[in-house]
């Protein structure tokens, strides 16, 4: 269930990132551990916040209700708490559902890196990166649950009529459907300023 909730508010993908590749390094092996502490910690906390929100309008109105909250709240829900945390948080995709949250091409480089384990049957690991004072978390998000697929599946088979037509409503450019059990949806992407870090391996020593 926590998969599938994560996958709702993903509805809504947000604008370009603003670190291409270029100039980014896989992380140094001592940063890994600090870095994929707080990647997740951020990640979990978005979570929480989205989903708690999310399953209140499930639980109101289901899965037209919850379409029509992510087109509103989702992204100002998630800006509210990188301004609160002070570290950027996104989720992007090649196959968006909001042409804004398309992925640039640091994240292509992830989810393509994401996708070929996945079609290993291998179970996909946050990837890290270093660009100038900033680490970047790319974390994988699968869809794992059928009931995603009621806005992520097949038209007409996943996807009822009725809230596809609320889907092409609200996201005229919609990329998003057509998804099956197992397959990559999207990933987190979270900036994660380098004096985070620095303080969080400071404290372990």
């Amino acid at each position: 269930m926590r998969n599938c909730f994560i996958l709702f508010f993903l509805l809504l993908f947000g604008c370009g990132h603003p670190n291409g590749e270029t100039g980014t390094e896989t992380l140094a092996r001592k940063d890994l551990p600090a870095v994929k502490q707080k990647g997740s910690e951020i990640t979990g906390q978005a979570f929480n916040t989205l989903s708690s929100n999310l399953k209140q309008a499930m639980s109101e109105g289901g899965v037209a209700y919850a379409l029509e909250f992510c087109n509103v709240k989702a992204i100002p829900l998630t800006d509210s708490l990188s301004q609160y945390t002070g570290i950027e948080i996104r989720r992007s995709s090649h196959r968006p559902r909001n042409p804004r949250n398309r992925a640039d091409s640091l994240e292509m480089k992830s989810i393509r890196e994401f996708m070929a384990r996945i079609e290993q049957n291998e179970e996909p690991e946050p990837i890290t990166y270093r660009s100038k004072n900033t680490y970047i978390y790319h974390a994988p998000i699968k869809i794992n649950n059928g009931l995603c697929l009621n806005c992520h599946g097949q038209p007409g088979t996943d996807i009822s009529e009725q809230n596809l037509a609320l889907i092409n409503k609200l996201y005229t450019e919609d990329q998003a459907t057509g998804f099956s059990i197992g397959d990559l949806r999207g990933i987190w992407s979270i900036e994660i300023p380098k004096t985070v870090i620095d303080s969080l391996q400071a404290a372990a020593n």
